[in-house]
């Protein structure tokens, strides 16, 4: 199962869920960005041509959302992203965060500073080599994990970038077995992880190997195989177990024919839908047979959220991300055992 896919049928399970406002079904459709850079601007010219649609539930893609985020502001469309990670989306460089896009999961300051943490302290690793995908996900991640992890002690022995869709990592492979570190650190997606771990194993690199929310997929898994054993993941996820939680994982289930958590951000999505749909039902007013929706008063209305949702609470700073709550932990990490991902004690 894909990210697109969870996501997607997370959207789609809320509007059912939802219903309507003022009589008016809300339609989930989709675009697939393919997520990359390539694919935004087509998708979001295919999602705008819709005369209909108020708000966006996306991209989960860093590289994607830099590229459509002067689009959407342009044409009023709030953003509201349950997967896009990179700091450089709500901290855009040169310029004060674009008015349009929320997200509802935390930023890689967050979630790199709790890997080059776990990384210290559990793993007791004290040299590292940080490969990465060179779009804003991977390169910004790497940077985060690695100013955390010196700044706690930690050497990097070498940092090396790829592009999306890297098959062949024979060259890295050999940098990373002649420095021989504690740790190889990857901020990526599962496609080229799942390669380079495969590649790095076959070379006798018996060190360990920690990745992000862009990895743990079951497509991770059966693309590595036995090569995957071992490995280390992390992912934001909900702050702690609640009733409305438990209803949701069965809920998704039925709906869905797979698990929530199968891969990242189904219940961020979640909150994603319920912070719009909020919104709709505070700002739509009937116009005899027609319902009129304000987008600017809808971004506001967005952007004032303040609600109870699967994450926790959930309300959003002036830079569009969503607050964290205090002394709670938002990233969690497996293990990968007998080919399963074992959630590690880790706070």
């Amino acid at each position: 199962i894909d990210l697109g896919t969870t996501v997607l049928k997370a959207a789609e399970l809320a509007a059912q869920q939802f219903c309507d406002v003022e009589g008016f079904e809300v339609e989930v459709v989709s675009a697939d960005d393919t997520c990359a850079a390539a694919g935004a601007e087509s998708a979001a010219q295919q999602l705008l041509g819709n005369d209909n649609l108020v708000a966006v539930i996306g991209s989960i893609c860093s590289g994607v959302n830099v590229t459509v985020q002067p689009t959407y502001e342009q044409a009023h469309i709030t953003q509201v992203s349950s997967g896009s990670t990179a700091v450089i989306v709500t901290y855009p460089e040169g310029r004060d965060p674009f008015d349009t896009f929320v997200r509802t999961v935390v930023h890689d300051g967050v979630q790199g500073v709790k890997q080059a943490e776990f990384a210290t302290s559990v793993l007791e690793a004290t040299s590292a080599f940080i490969a990465h995908d060179t779009d804003a996900y991977g390169a910004g991640l790497a940077d985060v994990f690695e100013g955390e992890f010196t700044d706690l002690g930690g050497e990097v022995l070498g940092n090396q970038g790829w592009e999306k869709g890297q098959t062949d990592f024979a060259s890295l492979v050999t940098s990373v077995t002649t420095a021989n570190p504690d740790l190889v650190y990857v901020a990526s997606f599962h496609a080229e992880a799942s390669a380079f771990i495969t590649q790095l194993r076959t070379a006798g690199y018996t060190g360990d190997f920690l990745a992000g929310d862009g990895v743990i997929t079951d497509q991770f898994l059966s693309a590595a195989g036995a090569d995957a054993e071992g490995a280390y993941l992390s992912k934001p996820a909900p702050i702690g177990e609640s009733a409305a939680l438990t209803k949701f994982q069965t809920d998704y289930l039925d709906y869905a024919g797979f698990a929530w958590d199968t891969t990242s951000y189904a219940a961020e999505t979640y909150d994603a839908y319920n912070a719009i749909f909020n919104a709709l039902t505070e700002v739509a007013e009937l116009d005899g047979d027609n319902l009129v929706i304000d987008l600017d008063a809808l971004n506001d209305a967005i952007h004032a959220a303040d609600f109870e949702g699967l994450v926790g609470n959930v309300s959003f700073d002036d830079h569009g991300d969503i607050e964290a709550a205090p002394g709670k932990p938002q990233i969690v990490f497996f293990k990968v055992e007998s080919g399963a991902y074992v959630k590690q004690d880790f706070e």
